[in-house]
Parts: structure tokens; C-alpha cells; sequence
């Protein structure tokens, strides 16, 4: 097995030799290796190697296990580093709870299996692996699902400016084609012609006719500023188009005035300019002498198109009404005239843009449709990718569990052959109806497969007994001595005694012996192997009891 394939195992024990034979066992499976022989050494090691795993002891001079796997939790760049739990204590439930609320992932008690703990090992290492490359793919993913929002809100946003500039265009020409039947009902003269200079030439000479005036003048707003465009006097009755003056100092009409209704846009009408003029014109009217000025807002939809500006020579009378409302329909049809015709004027080349901008778009859209299928795809593979990941993590941990709750029932309940005929059953701490059972069914596989003549149950180690656990006890002892095989008692204290005749227990039908070795050596008897096959019968358990190299204190 490669090296990075079966993972990085720190060691956490003070006892050499432990070490020693931890490391040669999983460094011959192909794991890598790192050892510690105290705590500090193993935070230290732990941060800077970041293991796939750690095997740590419990019991060790200064910091202990325990506190070792607490700093190691507590620490976000050790904490999702897998422990597994290495003990020699006899309390094993007492320190399994304690090491699994720490954060420990598993439990061995020494001596164990090579194999036992090769198997541990790669489990928890292989879903170490597991996790990190189902987080990986998480973070990808993530990462892929922001990507692929920001290109759908970058492509909504292009779209939505293109669509709004698509309908700002037609709504512009929509305008454009409404205000050209209104100047064509309400001034057919001016209405008819879409080409700007026949606008306001029209325009021009309308206004000299209709104002009855000397001298009119059309100011545009333009983006520079306003700017003097087109005039006309009654002598020579001649328009002047495209003048493109600046309205300044200078300019060849009362320029206060016309600012005046550029600001406010509203109309302005001098009728005695001897009494109502602004003294900033005063130099202009002095050369002049118009005896009255109209200055008309050419209004479109609340836009300032320009002013339309008239000087009169008319007595200082003011103008009827009906002058001035016929003037402000003229003004505000040539604003709508004036506007159609700049409208037009611009029409091909907005026309033109938008064709070019549709077939950007479109290609845009194409480009980025695309590559939102090859996202979706992508996306689509890597969740199929994820969910085998999760099946098999799933998998796997069934697998672990199965295995733990398999050996949790063997040490629960452990058979020991003392000889080739006696077996001992050794009951510690609470004994509940479950794990009576469990007992029950243990010594009747144990005799039937080993043909034992006398199984001895030692209860020195319980602590908690009731009537149900009893019961169960005296019907494993008639269970066995059907199989043919006798059953010793041994190590009831006195006050499991008082409990036992408390709860009405006959214990006629088995033998009872004070201590284990009281009962082993009734056993002997019983067996007729004396101590002889005692030793001889240990001599060969040492020599093939278990398969595997075991290691402990």
C-alpha cells in the first residue's frame, strides 16, 4: 500500500517498547509514521505534521491522555484530526465514555490484535480521507454555484441595460411619431417637413408672420450650452440657418432675457422695453430699440428645446391672449418639430447601433448560455460524484459500527479456557437482563464448541444484581449441566449474598466458591487434570491462543 494512500499515524505512548511495536506493525502496512512519548510532543507534532490519525495512550506521566485529546479538540487546526483511544485500565467503560465525550473516535484496550488494530486504523484513516475530499468537493461546489450566480447576475444586468436602452430607443421613436401627428393636425406648415433646416425655416418664417415682428431668433439647448441656430427679419425677408452661435456677450439679442426663460422655463413677454428692460441688456436695447420682446419656453414633455425669441415694433400694447396662447401652441409645436427633426436626424444612426448591439447581445447570450449548460453539467457530475461519496462513507461507517458492536458483545462477556475442559466466564460491573443473556448464550457456545466439563462464572467484579439477572443466571447453570457440563459460582461477596437469598435465589443446583482460585482448583478436581494440566494447558494458550503480536503495559 503506498504511503500517501494509507495515511500518516502519529503515536502518543511514554512506553518504548509499546512504541516500538506500534510502529513496526503499521509502518509494515504501509503507513507513515510519527511518534511522541508525552503530550506536549504530540500537540507539537500534531500541529505541525497534521496527521490522519492519532493512537493515544491514556495513562501517561504528566499530561495524560485525556487532557491531551482535550487541547487537541480544542485546537481548529488539530480538532478534526481523528483519536483513537490506547488503555490497559480495567475501568474500560468508565474511561470509553470519558475518552468518547473528549471527541475520541474509538477505544482499543490493551493487549490487542495486529489485526484488530490494523483494521481500526484503516477505517478511520480511510474516512479521515473521505471527509476532506467530500469537504473539498463541497468547497468546489460552492465555489462553482458563486461563479455561476455572478455570471447570472452579470448576464441579467446586460440584459436588462440592453433592454432598457432597446425600449428607451423605441419609446423615443414612439414619441418622435406622436409628436409628428400632433404638429401635422395642430401646424400642417411646420408638421410637414422632418429635415431640421425646412422646420425652422418654416418655423422661422411662420413666427415673423404670425408675431407680426421684425426680428425673430431660434436658440437650441444644446449639450455645449444654448446656442443661437436660426434667424429671420422682416428686411430681408431671408432665414439664416445654421449659425451655431453661442448665447454670451456679444450675442445679437437681449441675452438676460433668454437665460431667464432657459432657467425657469417659463415665458417672458416685455411689452415696453423703455420701462421693462434688464439693465444687463441695456447696451444691447440702447443700438436696437425694440419696443417690445417675447421670449416663448419651447417646451417637449418637460425638456427645454430652445427659445424662440421675437422682437416687435408694434405700439407698447400688450398682446391679446389669444396671440399669446396661438404663440405658446407655435413654440410648442416647433419644440415638438424641432425635436422630431433631431430625432430623425439621429433616427439611422440609432437604428444602425441598435441592429450592431441585437447581434452583440445575442452572441452574448449564446456565448453565456453556454456556459451555463457546461456549469449545470458540471454540476450535475459533481453532485452524482458526491452522492456516491456519501454511500459509500455510509457504508463504511455501518462497517465500523457492526465491528464495534461485535466486540463490545466479546468483551462484554469474555469465555477464558483455563484447560481443555474448564472455561472461565469473569461478570464485571452491572449486570442488566441484556448482558445476562449474553452471558447465557456465550457459555452454552463455549462448552458446545470446546466440550468443557465445568464453566466457572466469577461475579467478584459485579456490583449491581436483581432477581431477572439471577433467574438468568441459574438458567444458564441448568443449560450447561444438560450439555454436560458443570458450573461454579465463585466470588460472591457478602453483601451479593444477602441480596441473592433477599431475592429468593436456590442456589442448590451449582456450586458456590468464595474466590476464583478456590473455584479453579474445585474445577481441577472435578476435571481430574490437577495442577499439571493447569500449566500445561497455559503454556498452551500462551503459544496459540492468539494469532497476532499483542501489546500493553
Amino acid at each position: 500500500m503506498d504511503a500517501s494512500e494509507a495515511g500518516t499515524i502519529l503515536i502518543v505512548d511514554d512506553n518504548p517498547r509499546n512504541l516500538g511495536l506500534l510502529s513496526d506493525t503499521l509502518t509494515g502496512s504501509g503507513f507513515e509514521v510519527a511518534v511522541a512519548v508525552d503530550g506536549a510532543r504530540a500537540l507539537r507534532l500534531a500541529r505541525e505534521g497534521l496527521p490522519d490519525l492519532i493512537l493515544l495512550d491514556v495513562k501517561m506521566d504528566g499530561m495524560d491522555g485525556f487532557e491531551t485529546c482535550r487541547r487537541l479538540k480544542g485546537d481548529p487546526a488539530t480538532a478534526a484530526i481523528p483519536v483513537i483511544f490506547m488503555t490497559a485500565s480495567t475501568d474500560l467503560s468508565a474511561d470509553r465514555v470519558k475518552g468518547l465525550n473528549l471527541g475520541a473516535v474509538d477505544y482499543l484496550a490493551k493487549p490487542f490484535l495486529d489485526e484488530e488494530l490494523l483494521a481500526r486504523v484503516r477505517v478511520h484513516t480511510k474516512l479521515r480521507k473521505l471527509t476532506m475530499r467530500l469537504a473539498a468537493q463541497v468547497d468546489e461546489r460552492i465555489a462553482a454555484e458563486a461563479a455561476l450566480q455572478r455570471l447570472t447576475q452579470e448576464l441579467e444586468r446586460r440584459v436588462g441595460e440592453r433592454t432598457v436602452a432597446l425600449e428607451r430607443a423605441l419609446e423615443g421613436l414612439t414619441q418622435a411619431q406622436a409628436q409628428m401627428a400632433t404638429v401635422i393636425r395642430a401646424a400642417q406648415a411646420v408638421s410637414g417637413e422632418i429635415v431640421l433646416d425646412d422646420v425652422l425655416d418654416r418655423l422661422m418664417r411662420l413666427t415673423l408672420e404670425h408675431a407680426g415682428a421684425r426680428k425673430c431668433v431660434l436658440v437650441l439647448s444644446r449639450e455645449s450650452g444654448l446656442v443661437i441656430e436660426a434667424s429671420i427679419t422682416s428686411e430681408p425677408d431671408t432665414v439664416v440657418l445654421g449659425l451655431s452661435a453661442p448665447v454670451g456677450p456679444g450675442a445679437d439679442l437681449a441675452v438676460s432675457l433668454v437665460e431667464e426663460v432657459a432657467r425657469t422655463r417659463q415665458s417672458v413677454f416685455v411689452w415696453d422695453t423703455g420701462r421693462d428692460a434688464r439693465p444687463e441688456d441695456a447696451r444691447y436695447l440702447a443700438g436696437k430699440g425694440p419696443r417690445s420682446i417675447l421670449c416663448l419656453a419651447m417646451m417637449c414633455q418637460g425638456e427645454l428645446i430652445g427659445v424662440l425669441y421675437i422682437e416687435g415694433d408694434a405700439a407698447p400694447e400688450p398682446l391679446l391672449a389669444a396671440q399669446l396662447e396661438t404663440l405658446g401652441l407655435l413654440a410648442s409645436q416647433a419644440a415638438v418639430a424641432v425635436k422630431n427633426a433631431l430625432l430623425y436626424g439621429h433616427l439611422a444612426d440609432m437604428t444602425s447601433e441598435l441592429r450592431r448591439s441585437n447581434e452583440r447581445l445575442e452572441t452574448e447570450v449564446a456565448r453565456q448560455t453556454e456556459e451555463l449548460r457546461q456549469t449545470n453539467e458540471r454540476l450535475q457530475r459533481e453532485l452524482v460524484e458526491r452522492a456516491r461519496a456519501e454511500e459509500e462513507r455510509a457504508a463504511l461507517q455501518a462497517e465500523v459500527i457492526d465491528a464495534q458492536s461485535a466486540r463490545l458483545a466479546e468483551l462484554s462477556t469474555p469465555l477464558i479456557p483455563i484447560t481443555d475442559h474448564i472455561m472461565v466466564m469473569p461478570l464485571i460491573g452491572t449486570i442488566d437482563s441484556a448482558r445476562a443473556e449474553q452471558a447465557l448464550e456465550a457459555a452454552l457456545n463455549g462448552v458446545q464448541a470446546n466440550r468443557a466439563k465445568v464453566v466457572i462464572i466469577d461475579v467478584t467484579g459485579v456490583t449491581v444484581l436483581d432477581s431477572a439477572v439471577a433467574s438468568t443466571l441459574m438458567s444458564t447453570a441448568t443449560a450447561l449441566r444438560l450439555l454436560g457440563s458443570k458450573t461454579v459460582i465463585t466470588g460472591i461477596r457478602a453483601e451479593l449474598a444477602q441480596t441473592l437469598i433477599d431475592l429468593g435465589v436456590d442456589l442448590g443446583a451449582v456450586v458456590t466458591k468464595g474466590t476464583l482460585q478456590s473455584g479453579i482448583g474445585y474445577a481441577l478436581r472435578q476435571a481430574g487434570g490437577g495442577v499439571a494440566g493447569l500449566h500445561e494447558s497455559g503454556k498452551h494458550a500462551r503459544n496459540g491462543a492468539a494469532p497476532g503480536r499483542r501489546s500493553g503495559h
